[in-house]
């Protein structure tokens, strides 16, 4: 039979130890920061409503001031029934429509062109004679031939059988339609001319 030994005293467990919080303070300023900007601004909307000239703050001038005053836009203040200054804006000037009547210019003549004759080919034949194939070239030379169209007649000396007459079409300024003139002559010296004799003209 076993003898029992003797008893050992009790120690109750310690206590477990808080842990400390680390961001307390975070907390605090996250709280702190909005509130101080919403009385930031409560602050200036107090003020601006205080300082301002209107009866009823919450208006912006032009509005009703105190006793019966009116505040103009400029900030001034008079009575209610004051006539507001006088304006005056510049005066604009009329619009004037230009005008856009052309010229009087005249009607073309004969001395306002001039033909000049470039041979395009040439074939001769000894004492036979030459056949040549020259183009007219239309001079305008009057500033009233850029307002008309004209039918040029020309004739062109040189020819065997005499002179050829021929006719060119002036469409305003340098336009012109020409064709060319096949002739025969006499010999290898012989050159051809042309000169306007009749002008016929129109608006186009």
């Amino acid at each position: 039979m076993s003898v029992p030994g003797p008893q050992m005293p009790y120690f109750p467990p310690a206590p477990a130890r808080l842990k400390r919080r680390k961001w307390p303070w975070v907390v605090g300023v996250l709280v702190a920061v909005p509130a101080l900007a919403v009385g930031v601004v409560l602050a200036i909307a107090v003020g601006d409503m205080a300082a301002g000239p209107c009866q009823d703050k919450s208006q912006h001038v032009p509005c009703v001031g105190p006793g019966g005053t009116w505040i103009s836009a400029d900030g001034q203040a008079r009575p209610r029934d004051a006539a507001a200054p006088a304006t005056t804006s510049p005066s604009i000037p009329a619009f004037v429509a230009p005008t856009t009547s052309e010229p009087a210019l005249p009607e073309p003549t004969a001395k306002d062109y001039s033909v000049d004759l470039a041979v395009v080919s040439k074939q001769c034949f000894g004492s036979a004679g030459c056949n040549v194939v020259v183009e007219p070239k239309l001079n305008a030379l009057g500033a009233s031939t850029l307002l008309w169209e004209c039918d040029i007649t020309y004739g062109i000396s040189g020819d065997d059988s005499g002179e050829l007459i021929e006719t060119a079409y002036a469409q305003g300024g340098s336009s012109y339609r020409v064709d060319r003139t096949v002739m025969s002559t006499k010999n290898t010296k012989v050159v051809p001319k042309a000169s306007v004799t009749a002008v016929s003209c129109r608006r186009p």
